[in-house]
């Protein structure tokens, strides 16, 4: 396995900062116009953030999880990578290299780094109205499902190998979580073998989207994904 560090990628921008110290935090500049590309710059703990509040929900405070709630949250002991930050945004904002959220108006994130200098991340998407947010998930949803071949066509061409699996490990009324095991390729993704975690939850105008990338030989123990019903709920719970 690598370094602990994501390279400035398309998306996600805060998960692509590098995790080597926890007093640094990460500040997103976006480029162009959906977000779609971007710089990371380091601000100093303790700095004010340089991201601008554009169209921030009013409860989006409420809507995040606690860090004891994200996936593992016990065992990763996760430390906020840079203030809280939205945008507003137009395009598609990529999540990984199977997958988009399109048509979102704010974007709201919080990047996190675990003892085992692992990266999660919480993501917010509002939309102009319930229908363009449903349209949002389902296209989502679609994704994920080719999430397996994609993957394995991205590790072809780069490895010269395709052993990606990846899974549902929950469904609720309201949301949709997976794994994807894997040997990781450099760019959206950290080299080297994982799991990546990713969790969505609608509610209403709103789109939550939790990461959770669990790199091998980190852990004693490969997480769990027996309680991502479990965390679906909290998530849809704070959604309100």
């Amino acid at each position: 396995m690598p370094a602990s560090t994501r390279p400035p990628s398309l998306a996600p921008p805060v998960r692509a900062v590098a995790l080597g110290a926890l007093g640094v935090m990460a500040a997103l500049v976006a480029t162009g116009c959906g977000g779609t590309t971007g710089q990371l710059s380091a601000v100093p703990a303790g700095s004010a953030s340089t991201a601008s509040a554009v169209g921030q929900p009013g409860s989006t405070a409420a809507a995040r999880l606690s860090a004891e709630q994200l996936p593992n949250g016990v065992a990763e002991g996760w430390q906020p990578l840079s203030q809280p930050r939205v945008q507003a945004v137009t395009g598609d904002i990529q999540l990984n290299e199977c997958a988009s959220v399109s048509g979102a108006a704010t974007w709201w994130q919080q990047g996190y780094v675990g003892v085992h200098r692992t990266p999660a991340e919480q993501d917010l998407f509002t939309f102009r109205d319930a229908a363009a947010a449903q349209a949002a998930y389902q296209g989502l949803l679609t994704q994920m499902d080719g999430c397996q071949n994609q993957s394995r066509a991205v590790q072809a061409k780069a490895l010269g190998l395709a052993d990606a699996q990846v899974a549902k490990t929950a469904v609720t009324d309201r949301g949709t979580s997976w794994s994807r095991q894997w040997t990781g390729v450099e760019g959206l993704s950290a080299a080297g073998p994982q799991t990546d975690h990713l969790y969505a939850v609608l509610q209403g105008t709103r789109l939550a989207v939790v990461h959770y990338d669990e790199w091998a030989g980190t852990h004693a123990a490969p997480y769990s994904t027996r309680s991502d019903g479990d965390l679906l709920t909290s998530v849809a719970q704070q959604l309100g």
